[in-house]
């Protein structure tokens, strides 16, 4: 009886728990159930390639609003994250409740193959269309690459914006750049899907830029990679570099040796998904995170984080913290982003993308 008794005081205590949580405003009445049974899970499990010192400001943000539940992260790689899925859900194994990574190829996947929980967040009138094109599919961050350049051996009337110009001066200045030119691999994932998405914007343009220039690069690496290379001037300038790990290192210091650029003619900005699984054993919990993200303070946490917030009006501070909506301001109009996005027509052509950026760069 005294048992029965302690579970009821629980129950009691969880329910007025839940209602005491303030349901976000503008969210129907009846979230506070799902907050409710979002306690009672009291956990979940991400898998993401973000490190902690990306997704742990979104964490801290998150749990200072629901203490009462434990959010556990994996680090690994963006396409481990699906196959661990995969398999673990395949042999009956409890696994993530939510994925976050920036791989689309692996997105379309999901999608095709019914791995997400189509859940509708609240959240969705505040963001553009494009942020949640399926089901279930959402885009955690919005991070866009730049042209990165060794201020001491580019003279400055060389540090341009523009990739059309920028290409142009590979070609004609190989004494400052021959040789002395970095860039992600287009053959691989993350690189091909820049560059597929720039060629799909700027059409044979991109095609002819990578022709002439594309011999005098040394693709290959991550950003991190590239900057170190640039800094030291063994790269004289990098291109399509992913703009969150240059700004999050640069200081004073770092200012008098590296410049950067957002491309004028069109930056590239790579959408990082998130979805909640299908087999999520924690989904409610889930649920309420994955709105939190997308809320306006999820969304400053994700600034804080060291990425690229997308939600309008979001306008993170900091000398080196950007926003979409002031990466739009600095490229002076919406329609120079290029949005690589979770195209499948990219997945299914990626073959013959590969050769061909192969070709142009001698790889």
């Amino acid at each position: 009886m005294k048992h029965l008794w302690i579970a009821s005081a629980c129950a009691l205590l969880m329910a007025q728990t839940a209602q005491a949580q303030t349901v976000p405003e503008g969210y129907p009445a009846e979230y506070s159930d799902l907050i409710a049974q979002a306690q009672t899970e009291g956990s979940l499990l991400i898998y993401t390639n973000l490190s902690s010192s990306n997704l742990g400001p979104v964490i801290e943000a998150f749990n200072a609003t629901y203490p009462d539940i434990e959010v556990e992260m994996i680090e690994m790689g963006p396409s481990e994250a699906f196959s661990r899925y995969d398999a673990e859900t395949g042999t009956g194994v409890q696994s993530a409740d939510l994925i976050i990574a920036n791989s689309i190829p692996d997105w379309v996947r999901a999608v095709d193959t019914g791995t997400l929980d189509d859940y509708a967040s609240p959240e969705q009138a505040n963001l553009p269309q494009w942020s949640y094109p399926e089901a279930g599919l959402y885009t955690f961050s919005t991070d866009p690459m730049v042209t990165i350049y060794n201020k001491l051996t580019v003279p400055e009337d060389l540090q341009v914006s523009s990739m059309k110009e920028y290409f142009s001066n590979i070609v004609a200045h190989p004494e400052v750049f021959e040789g002395k030119v970095g860039t992600y691999d287009g053959r691989y994932a993350f690189g091909g899907s820049i560059g597929y998405a720039f060629a799909k914007f700027h059409g044979d343009a991109a095609w002819d830029w990578f022709a002439s220039a594309g011999p005098m690069t040394r693709p290959g690496g991550g950003a991190g990679g590239m900057i170190e290379r640039t800094l030291t001037g063994e790269l004289a300038s990098s291109f399509f570099v992913s703009a969150p790990v240059v700004l999050s290192r640069m200081d004073p210091a770092l200012e008098q040796v590296l410049g950067w650029t957002f491309p004028s003619d069109g930056t590239p900005v790579f959408l990082r998904g998130m979805g909640i699984t299908k087999e999520a054993p924690h989904q409610a919990a889930a649920r309420v995170f994955l709105d939190y993200v997308l809320s306006e303070p999820g969304q400053y946490a994700v600034a804080d984080g060291n990425l690229t917030a997308y939600r309008p009006g979001v306008t993170p501070e900091g000398e080196n913290a950007y926003s979409l909506d002031e990466v739009i301001a600095a490229i002076g109009s919406e329609d120079k982003l290029i949005l690589i996005d979770y195209d499948a027509e990219m997945v299914e052509s990626f073959d013959a993308f590969n050769a061909r950026w192969g070709a142009a760069f001698k790889m």
